[in-house]
């Protein structure tokens, strides 16, 4: 897959071709989407025995990703975040077209793709159901960090707190880490609490989800322990008095 890439972008363009020349004259093997193919499984593999739930709920997303667009017939689908806004992921179709043209100055020949959506919001083939069943349930989860984080800012904005965040690492200065803990406790109980995945699937049945697949899925999110597990964590334990020698979810000092 590596080199069929960098053929495409050699014949793209002989700029394209003099930047893989540059690329590919180097002793050691390029890195390419099969390597990172590689880390990916090997990543997913121990998520899988740290996280069993992992697993379960990206499967569980796949399955509602079909089931939605199938019924609804929309490529626009709905994720209600942990702060209760609704939000659209788009998976529509994509079209290419490939252009070629004389360049003025140089007189060389150019190859380009073009590349657009569908805008119409119709259900176009079997590309949108594929996209939206490996793109929903991650991008969805980002989603739900991302409301974290944003939490977080508008909470140090409001308390003339400094804060700042790498990907959901806080960081704020050390005078004001106790009150930021204790903040993010809270943040992090009330995510527990929202009720993210189920109002999700409310949103997706009020847009033409049926009834049916609508129960059908809260069910299975039930048994498989995605929405309100026996045992599960909830805001009273995480706003509860931590045992010595503990910390909560890495938050120093």
């Amino acid at each position: 897959m590596g080199n069929r890439l960098l053929a495409m972008a050699q014949d793209m363009h002989p700029d394209s071709a003099e930047f893989v020349t540059k690329l590919t004259n180097v002793r050691g093997g390029l890195i390419g989407p099969n390597q990172f193919r590689k880390v990916a499984e090997v990543m997913s593999g121990h998520l899988k025995d740290i996280a069993p739930v992992t697993e379960k709920f990206v499967a569980f997303w796949k399955d509602v990703a079909k089931a939605y667009i199938t019924e609804s017939q929309k490529v626009d689908i709905p994720w209600v975040t942990m702060d209760g806004k609704l939000l659209f992921q788009r998976y529509r179709p994509v079209v290419q077209e490939r252009i070629e043209f004389i360049d003025p100055v140089t007189g060389r020949k150019v190859s380009n793709i073009y590349e657009d959506t569908i805008t119409d919001s119709k259900f176009i083939g079997k590309q949108s159901i594929i996209g939206a069943r490996s793109g929903l349930g991650v991008n969805g989860n980002h989603m739900n960090d991302a409301t974290i984080v944003r939490s977080f800012h508008l909470w140090g904005k409001k308390n003339n707190v400094q804060t700042s965040t790498i990907h959901d690492g806080f960081f704020t200065n050390l005078a004001d880490s106790t009150r930021a803990k204790f903040k993010l406790r809270a943040i992090y109980g009330d995510a527990v609490e929202a009720d993210s995945l189920l109002n999700t699937l409310k949103a997706m049945r009020d847009r033409g989800m049926s009834e049916e697949t609508f129960r059908m899925l809260v069910k299975r999110a039930q048994d498989e322990g995605l929405l309100n597990p026996k045992n599960g964590i909830t805001k009273k334990d995480i706003m509860g008095d931590i045992p010595p020698g503990w910390d909560f979810y890495g938050i120093g000092p």
